[in-house]
């Protein structure tokens, strides 16, 4: 071919052409744009704003002034702005080198889409009672469970830490107790599988968190969902810019009490009023009669030990975490590696868990993606700590250490008590290993069917290993064994999705089926008398007496379900779900059962009637029923089981017997066995004012359960004592507020307040076979589900009531109980219900103050109108032990607060009703004080933000009727001591 000069021509100025635009997109490829970003509707700066060109892996963070700077390569690139609250912008780049962005607030996030039962919804579309937490509001407590940091967040749940043991757990209940026996805990699930409420997770790497409190959201889930439903959505990969984060935080934790005993000056004069004749008080017992022992040494010496400073120390909790995420359009992951380390308040208890998670999800074609996600945990504990109750009630005029050093195995020798420090010298190691796998994939057949399969399974291999050697001389012998466990379960769960729009109607169908299998096998190896203690658990053989059990439990639950959503208009929503399960440890014939629930909600806000209310932004009523059940019985609880130890018996004439042997009927089969059976009310009113500046949430709730789960007796000629049967009834009904503000938002100075409150009420409705009380189990028809039931404490017999004192039985100086039943004596008829264990109500207000860079938050909580078993208020008036420092009865101080200390007595005479104590407080449970440096600064150490931060949890307490010294949190308990920490922290983004 000939190439004419014309054309030659053309290629030259082609040529030119090309090179000129090369040169001018090289040019252009080191622009940097800048700009702010900024809230249109209060022209505040916004940090955290994720900004990426669109298409490609490249993106930076605003900083805490608002400002971004990002390299771009072409004037067609376009930058995506996101930010959760927030609705996406996009700007095409062009010629500009500054480009700000006034970003415009989510219709109080309704457009934002949360997790519920086995899919997600938009917050609008939500006709159930759900409450959903942000990473924020997760990572503000510092604790190895992240459910602890659930507390005060959400009205309706409340959550208990019993002691302060490093790794402790946590208790939760949502919407109160339904059940008299069977469990009342929720179901936790992480990424879509049963996990267990003791979560080895990071609250790094976790999204969000919905609590599902209705029946409404929980009717899904069928007897699982019963006691309400805690979702776990753990952190995935996105597209766009790589992202690494790290955080750590160290601090110390000391007790948050000291139980106030006597001093050596008040236990000497105690001991020894103790021993006085009420007729010769003010006549001194002879000293040898009063004390003994250790205790005679010790009085003689001026010896005064403070136990609990003894077996209590300063803790240490820190914390490690780093994580890296990123993808493409195609491919994304999510990494992280955690480790926890925490040494308890008490001696002898160290806590450490190391957690590595990795999240993967691809696309395999354009309509096939794939999954999962693997969270690998170790955690260890070292040490069985020291019996606290020895450190509270031990002499302190006893000597706590030998001239060598070595701690007294028993410090007093007229006194049976140990030291304290005698189980701290037990060795004890427990080790868990978890693995814990999710998988799943996903077709999407078009734009409106799609079908998904999720497959978990859950390996737990735990081993308990102790060593308790011989204390003393001739005293006691060494233990040991080992515990082993094994654990396996597996969920596989299949969903089809169907969601289809025409008009003005929104259609959501949801159809799945699920199979849960668990395996649990237990292993004991125990032995005493080992011949060589330093081989601790290790060489069981040398033990004496050897004994082995073992034990294997299995069951398993098959579930159909299904969900149709549908909206008119976005004002009209209905919900309406069913599920029909199978539980293998019910009984044959009665295994299955179907629960439905059904919800509605009225946009009201969205009416035409309602458009010219500016001050209104959203208002929603929702109502909500259904059934749920609960087959919370041990496996093989239905079954007819035989007593695991042999029976011998003998047969024949003397000198001729024949012995043999077989097991005998240890409980009957429960034939109709079937579900328990809860139906459930909500009413809700979700209203937002003033362009969200002010955000409530109301629910009324009543709940009604019946077919028990109970231990009904029997005949004793039936050769049983019970059976498991379903009898009886309970109801329950309570209401629920939160409220959020904006108080403050302008010059940079921003403070937000968030309430809540919940009041719940229960009552037992019946029981078994007609009775209306209980009493071996504290239950009354009619009562609340927990009480307490005793003798009511009106005083102490006075002096001039000598003779009233010995005609009830009694003498002068002791305990004075109510007369109840009228009849002038004081009986097991005169027990009466004092009070009920569970709060009447709680509620939390957390404030939350930021300036610039700086932010502070107060986290105030209330827990009241309940009465607690206080044990540090235990009372002995023979003085055997140490107490409290009490204000006794004597002739010369003729209080009604305590009785006399009298050790002449045989035996304890109602003091047990001195332990009851109204168990209400508040209590500043979190105080965190942080700074976010300037983008600024940290830029040019290549990272985007950087936040340093002090938090304390568990700071102070405001309000309690307990005396000083004494936490009413764990129940005025004289055992492991709750912590205080102080830590300091810092967050890094790169």
């Amino acid at each position: 071919m000939t190439i004419t000069y014309s054309m030659k021509k053309f290629i030259r100025k082609l040529s030119a052409f090309t090179l000129l635009l090369m040169i001018g997109l090289s040019v252009f490829a080191q622009t940097t744009i800048t700009g702010t970003v900024t809230s249109s509707s209060e022209s505040e700066v916004l940090p955290g704003v994720n900004i990426v060109v669109k298409g490609t892996t490249r993106g930076v963070i605003t900083g805490a002034d608002g400002k971004y700077a990002i390299e771009v390569e072409s004037p067609d690139d376009v930058l995506v702005f996101s930010m959760i609250g927030m609705q996406p912008e996009e700007r095409t780049v062009g010629n500009r080198k500054i480009i700000n962005v006034e970003m415009t607030q989510s219709r109080i996030g309704l457009d934002e889409v949360v997790v519920v039962g086995y899919g997600t919804m938009k917050k609008s579309d939500l006709t159930g009672s759900i409450v959903s937490m942000d990473e924020e509001q997760m990572t503000e407590t510092k604790s190895n469970n992240v459910l602890e940091s659930l507390l005060g967040k959400a009205a309706g749940v409340d959550i208990q830490r019993s002691n302060g043991r490093s790794g402790g757990g946590v208790d939760i209940l949502i919407r109160g107790n339904r059940s008299l026996s069977a469990s009342n805990s929720p179901l936790v699930i992480v990424d879509g599988i049963p996990y267990g409420d003791n979560i080895d997770i990071d609250p790094a790497d976790i999204e969000s968190i919905e609590i599902l409190k209705d029946v409404s959201s929980t009717a899904i889930y069928g007897s699982r969902g019963a006691n309400g439903v805690i979702l776990i959505t753990t952190k995935k990969g996105s597209s766009g810019v790589s992202k690494v984060y790290f955080s750590a935080y160290y601090g110390i934790t000391e007790p948050f009490q000291k139980v106030p005993v006597f001093d050596r000056e008040g236990y000497i004069k105690a001991k020894i009023d103790a021993n006085r004749l009420l007729e010769d008080w003010e006549s001194d017992p002879i000293i040898e009669n009063v004390f003994a022992g250790g205790d005679l040494t010790g009085y003689e010496e001026g010896t005064y030990t403070d136990w609990q400073e003894i077996v209590t120390q300063l803790g240490a909790r820190q914390n490690y975490h780093v994580g890296f995420t990123g993808g493409s359009d195609k491919f994304t992951y999510n990494t992280s590696i955690n480790y926890y380390d925490e040494e308890g308040v008490v001696v002898a208890d160290e806590f450490s868990r190391m957690t590595y998670k990795l999240n993967l999800e691809g696309k395999v074609t354009d309509n096939i993606t794939v999954g999962g996600s693997s969270i690998l945990t170790y955690k260890e504990r070292n040490g069985r700590g020291p019996r606290y109750i020895d450190a509270v009630l031990g002499s302190p005029i006893c000597e706590a250490y030998d001239s060598l050093g070595n701690y007294i195995y028993q410090p007093n020798f007229a006194n049976p008590r140990k030291s304290p420090l005698a189980q701290a010298q037990d060795e004890v190691n427990d080790r868990t290993t978890r693995i814990f796998n999710t998988f799943y994939a996903q077709v999407q057949f078009s734009d409106n069917l799609s079908f998904r399969t999720n497959a978990g399974v859950d390996m737990d291999f735990n081993r308990y290993g102790y060593m308790y050697p011989q204390k003393a001389e001739n005293e006691g012998y060494s233990e040991s064994g080992s515990n082993i466990s094994q654990d396996l379960s597996y969920t596989w769960t299949n969903l089809l999705n169907y969601t289809n729009s025409f008009g003005k109607n929104d259609l959501g169908v949801t159809l799945g089926q699920e199979a849960h299998y668990s395996r649990d096998e237990y292993y004991s190896l125990y032995g005493i008398r080992q011949d060589f203690e330093r081989s601790l658990w290790y060489n069981l053989t040398t033990n004496k007496d050897q004994q082995i059990t073992s034990n294997l439990v299995e069951q398993s639950m098959l579930s159909f379900f299904g969900r149709v959503s549908y909206n008119y208009d976005d004002k009209y929503i209905i919900n309406v779900t069913g599920r029909y399960d199978g539980a293998s440890q019910l009984a044959e014939g009665n295994k299955w059962d179907f629960f439905p629930s059904a919800s509605a909600a009225w946009r009201i806000s969205s009416e035409e009637f309602m458009k010219d209310i500016s001050q209104i932004n959203n208002l929603k009523l929702r109502v909500g029923y259904g059934l749920s059940g609960n087959s919370s019985v041990d496996p093989y609880g239905t079954a007819a089981a035989l007593n695991v130890n042999p029976l011998y018996v003998q047969f024949g004439e003397p000198g001729a017997e024949v012995t043999e042997f077989g097991y005998r009927p240890n409980s009957l089969s429960s034939k109709k066995l079937k579900w328990e059976t809860t139906n459930s009310t909500n009413i809700g009113l979700d209203l937002g004012l003033f362009e969200n500046r002010i955000v409530a949430n109301f629910d009324l709730f009543w709940s009604h359960t019946y077919d028990l789960l109970l231990s009904d007796k029997l005949p004793l000629s039936s050769g049983f004592f019970n059976v498991m049967t379903n009898a009886g009834e309970t109801k329950s009904n309570g209401i629920e507020l939160n409220l959020t503000t904006v108080n403050i938002n302008s010059g940079g100075f921003k403070w937000t307040s968030a309430l809540t409150f919940s009041k719940i009420s229960d009552e037992i409705v019946s029981l078994t076979s007609g009775v209306l009380r209980d009493v071996g189990n504290r239950w009354f028809v009619g009562e609340p589900l927990r009480v307490y039931y005793d003798y009511k404490k009106e005083g102490v017999w006075q002096l001039d009531e000598k003779e009233e004192a010995n005609a009830a039985g009694s003498f002068v100086g002791h305990i004075k109980v109510e007369d109840t039943t009228g009849d002038g004596l004081v009986n097991v008829d005169d027990r009466i219900i004092l009070g009920q264990r569970d709060p009447k109500w709680t509620g939390s207000f957390i404030n939350t103050f930021k300036y610039k860079g700086l932010d502070l938050t107060v986290n105030l909580y209330a827990r009241m109108g309940h009465m607690i078993d206080a044990s540090a208020y235990a009372f002995d008036p023979r003085m055997y032990d140490n107490q409290l420092e009490i204000n006794y009865w004597t002739p010369n101080n003729p209080t009604n607060e305590y009785p006399r200390l009298d050790a002449s007595l045989a035996e304890m005479d109602y003091e047990y009703t001195l332990r009851y104590k109204d168990g209400s407080f508040i209590k500043m449970k979190n105080l965190t004080l942080g700074y976010t440096l300037p983008t600024k600064l940290v830029s040019k150490a290549t990272m985007s933000k950087v936040r340093i931060y002090f938090s304390s949890n568990n700071p102070l307490i405001l309000y309690t009727n307990l005396d000083e010294g004494i936490d009413p949190e764990n129940g005025g308990s004289y055992n492991w001591p709750l912590a205080r920490t102080f830590i300091f922290g810092i967050n890094v983004e790169f």
